[in-house]
């Protein structure tokens, strides 16, 4: 009579797992991600803020600092206000829906402050003034 195999027996074979596909997935994530981030480059400078009451969320790309001694501090380097305008502009070229926060120090003169956001308007960058964050 003939012998019947058992289950336990066809066990034995060597069975692997392709991980290719999901290594491929996980890569074009990855890939994903890291293209759709946007990253904020700091001011490089903390201004002296007054207090305020309310404050809207805004998410800005673009954060300018204006401090006391009329300085304009962009990636942690400071500008006078003839200096910035082709800073902005390759800045705009890398994200062109880019918004913009001005944060001043509350010594600041309002004209520096003025021309930085008449710069903005130039370049059709939204733009927000700060002299606060709540």
């Amino acid at each position: 009579m003939a012998r019947r195999r058992s289950r336990v027996e066809g066990l034995d074979e060597d069975t692997e797992l392709n991980m290719t596909p999901m290594l491929d997935v996980v890569f074009i994530l990855l890939i994903f991600f890291i293209v759709t981030t946007v990253f904020v480059k700091p001011t490089g400078q903390e201004p002296n803020k007054p207090f305020a009451l309310e404050a809207e969320p805004f998410d800005p790309v673009i954060l300018i600092a204006v401090n006391n001694l009329d300085e304009v501090w962009i990636d942690g380097q400071p500008y006078q206000t003839n200096q910035i305008r082709d800073l902005i502009r390759s800045m705009k070229d890398e994200t062109p829906e880019a918004t913009a926060m001005i944060i001043a120090d509350r010594d600041a003169s309002a004209g520096t402050v003025w021309e930085v956001q008449d710069l903005m308007q130039d370049l059709n960058i939204m733009t927000r003034v700060s002299t606060n964050t709540n």
